[in-house]
């Protein structure tokens, strides 16, 4: 087994996932895929048979969303594996520090909204090798590279020096509001898929 939240001995899989292929952390009081990378609360879960992880791993994967760019960048169109280093690495930073520092919730919620629109023009790009290419070397890996040097900041200015210029690239005019980041659950953002809170 792989160490990610699936072989997590708190993530709950007694229950099957939710609609978005999501199981319980009874850690962190949240919801993740199976796939997601492990954070730093993770406690290997010995007695967990490896048919009941890979049906979980199996499931979070078939419920993701396509609407996540970066995946579809790396994973579809440059073929690296859906759990590869810069993936981890992003999806890492996703969960462990951008969700936990509201200064960031705008590009969580940016993601969520103008991301699909992104991902779609992507998919349809007849460039897209190339462009998925450009933004591998020109973005991702240097933004990767900053993370691993803990220079956050640096990162996070690379990273939208990206979206600004996907934006440009394909028209995008999308603008995130105060309500939109307001309504938002940020502990699910950054996937590719706005959800709002839940009202009780």
């Amino acid at each position: 087994m792989d160490k990610n939240c699936g072989s997590c001995t708190y993530l709950d899989l007694n229950y099957g996932g939710d609609c978005n292929g999501k199981y319980y952390c009874n850690k962190k009081w949240e919801r993740h895929l199976a796939t997601d990378i492990a954070c730093s609360n993770y406690t290997k879960a010995y007695s967990r048979s490896s048919s009941s992880y890979n049906n979980a791993i199996d499931y979070s994967k078939s419920k993701q969303q396509s609407n996540c760019y970066i995946t579809t960048l790396l994973c579809d169109i440059l073929k690296l594996s859906d759990t590869n280093y810069y993936i981890n690495i992003l999806r890492n930073f996703r969960n462990n520090y951008l969700r936990y520092n509201m200064e960031y919730n705008h590009l969580l919620v940016e993601y969520d909204i103008v991301g699909p629109i992104i991902c779609r023009n992507l998919i349809f790009d007849k460039q897209k090798n190339i462009i998925a290419a450009k933004l591998f070397y020109n973005y991702i890996s240097p933004v990767v590279s900053l993370i691993e040097d803990n220079m956050f900041v640096d990162a996070i200015v690379r990273y939208s020096m990206m979206v600004s210029k996907l934006k440009e690239i394909y028209g995008i005019n999308t603008k995130v509001t105060s309500k939109d980041i307001e309504e938002c659950d940020i502990a699910l953002s950054g996937h590719g898929k706005y959800q709002k809170k839940y009202k009780y």
